[in-house]
């Protein structure tokens, strides 16, 4: 779903336009005059005084301006490995600023570009193999394989008009399965696509995308309430959780245990809701026991902030972002749910709006 960065996107849009390297060469250039001024004054001191003293000037870094961004070569036809990130490009404040293209970062460090049909939400499966976006072109979302080349466009006509509010879009690991869902337009949509099988089903509306399973397994919707929250597996009755809360995890591979972000209320600060840097397991088909796990090894500059897809039976992928943006780079790491260790799958490229493969968000 859209985040604050849409927000911060949006008032970039209307930033004045300011050429950047012209102020800088400017500013240099004044710098410049000024210290030969001094120099030239210090100098003709010491020889009418006769001093012996030797004058030392230190000089200023250099003034390094940054070339712009090289441009990024079209996404293959085919042939493309598997997806480590996805992003959108920064606004340049000294230039035009639109509907901003969709990049895509390989394992092998290739990094693509789609082209500008691709104008909305885009998402990776967690294995990296095949990306879903929509297409204004075809005004519906469409399922790529990267390897293969091979597309499937979805049964469900959406204008894109759908994209400029809330939404969230919520992959099965193998892409052909999702759920597309917005909020606060004229339309709400709420709906589980199958473009393998060309269905369209309704889901209830206030109910958020949780996860996806492939082919006929189990879907998983969430909705936060107060200081609680109501987790419902389709055909089986809602359970209720103790928090309020949209981080959880995908399902895990047995088909039942859910992950989430432990959190404490402290009602002296704000925000009061606080996450307390562990990870919960429960079982999202029967209320009852919950494990709650410290998370270990993460930076102390930073916090886990969502969940992901599965890696294996007992690790799950957690985005980790700084307390204070600009600090340190997002990365992405593998908690092991038992034991709360925590190890880097890699840091996120300074952009617009990052994806990572599998995020549930």
């Amino acid at each position: 779903m859209n985040t604050l960065r849409a927000d911060l996107h949006a008032l970039a849009e209307h930033a004045p336009v300011v050429d950047l390297a012209a102020r800088a060469v400017r500013g240099a250039r004044r710098r410049r005059a000024t210290r030969l001024a001094v120099v030239a004054a210090a100098v003709t001191c010491l020889i009418a005084f006769g001093g012996a003293m030797l004058l030392q000037v230190r000089a200023e870094p250099r003034i390094v301006l940054t070339p712009p961004e090289t441009k990024a070569l079209p996404l293959p036809a085919k042939g493309v490995g598997p997806v480590e990130q996805a992003y959108r490009t920064r606004c340049r404040l000294d230039g035009p600023c639109g509907v901003l293209p969709w990049r895509v970062v390989t394992r092998a460090g290739e990094t693509y570009e789609l082209g500008k049909d691709a104008n909305g939400p885009l998402e990776v499966t967690a294995d990296g193999r095949r990306i879903a976006y929509y297409s204004s072109g075809h005004q519906a979302i469409v399922v790529r394989d990267l390897a293969s080349g091979k597309i499937w466009k979805a049964p469900l006509k959406q204008p894109e008009e759908d994209f400029t509010v809330e939404y969230a879009l919520r992959l099965s690991p193998d892409g052909l399965r999702f759920i597309v869902s917005g909020w606060g337009g004229r339309r709400q949509p709420n709906k589980l696509v199958d473009v393998e099988r060309g269905t369209v089903t309704d889901l209830k509306r206030g109910w958020w995308p949780v996860s996806v399973s492939d082919g006929s397994g189990p879907v998983v919707l969430a909705k936060p309430y107060d200081m609680t929250s109501q987790v419902w597996v389709l055909g089986h009755d809602p359970i209720t959780i103790r928090d309020f809360t949209y981080s959880y995890s995908a399902l895990a591979p047995d088909g039942r245990t859910l992950a989430r972000l432990g959190q404490t209320v402290d009602r002296d600060r704000e925000p009061m809701v606080r996450k307390d840097r562990s990870i919960v397991t429960f079982d999202a088909l029967r209320a009852g026991r919950e494990t709650r796990t410290p998370i270990s090894g993460l930076p102390e500059e930073l916090d886990p902030a969502r969940l992901g897809g599965w890696l294996n039976a007992t690790e799950v992928t957690v985005l980790a972002v700084p307390e204070s943006p600009g600090t340190i780079a997002e990365a992405v790491y593998a908690v092991d749910v038992r034991t709360g260790e925590s190890r880097e799958l890699y840091a996120l490229r300074s952009g617009g709006p990052n994806v990572v493969p599998g995020l549930v968000r």
